[in-house]
C-alpha cells in the first residue's frame, strides 16, 4: 500500500509535469487574448505545483523526521532546517508561497505580470526539489 508521502509526491510530480508542459507553448505569433489565456493557465498550474511542493514536503517531514509542521512557511522553514534545500532555494520558495498567495487577490494586470516574471523562473526550483524527494525515498517508489 502506498503512503500518503508517495501519494503526494506521484501528484506534485504530475503537477510539475504539466506546468513544464504549459511552459513549452512557444507564445510567439498568438492573439493577444490566447496568450493571455495561456498565461492565466500557466499562474493557475504554478498555483497547483506550489500548493502540492509544500503539503509534500510536510508529509515528508512527517513520515521521515516525525516533524508536524503546520504552516506552509513553516513547512518550508522546517525543511530547510532539515538541509533539503539551500538559503538561496529557501528565499525563493517562501517568493513562490507568497506568489502564489497573490494571485488569489490580483486584479491589477501591471501585478500580474511581475509575478509572471517569477513563475516563468521557477521550474527549476520545482524540479531540484521533486528530484530531492523522489531520492530520499527511492525505494518506497
Amino acid at each position: 500500500m502506498e503512503s500518503r508521502l508517495d501519494i503526494r509526491i506521484k501528484q506534485y510530480e504530475d503537477a510539475v509535469s504539466n506546468f513544464g508542459e504549459s511552459l513549452s507553448i512557444d507564445l510567439k505569433g498568438l492573439s493577444e487574448k490566447i496568450v493571455d489565456s495561456i498565461k492565466s493557465g500557466r499562474a493557475q498550474k504554478f498555483e497547483v505545483c506550489v500548493e502540492l511542493l509544500w503539503k509534500t514536503l510536510k508529509s515528508y517531514l512527517w513520515e521521515i523526521n516525525g516533524i508536524d509542521s503546520k504552516s506552509p512557511k513553516q513547512v518550508v522553514k522546517d525543511a530547510y532546517n532539515q538541509e533539503m534545500f539551500s538559503v538561496q532555494d529557501y528565499e525563493f520558495i517562501i517568493g513562490m508561497l507568497d506568489d502564489r498567495n497573490k494571485l488569489s487577490h490580483i486584479y491589477d494586470k501591471e501585478q500580474f505580470e511581475q509575478i509572471y516574471l517569477r513563475i516563468m523562473t521557477a521550474f527549476p526550483i520545482l524540479i531540484k526539489v521533486l528530484e530531492f524527494l523522489k531520492q530520499e525515498i527511492k525505494p518506497s517508489l
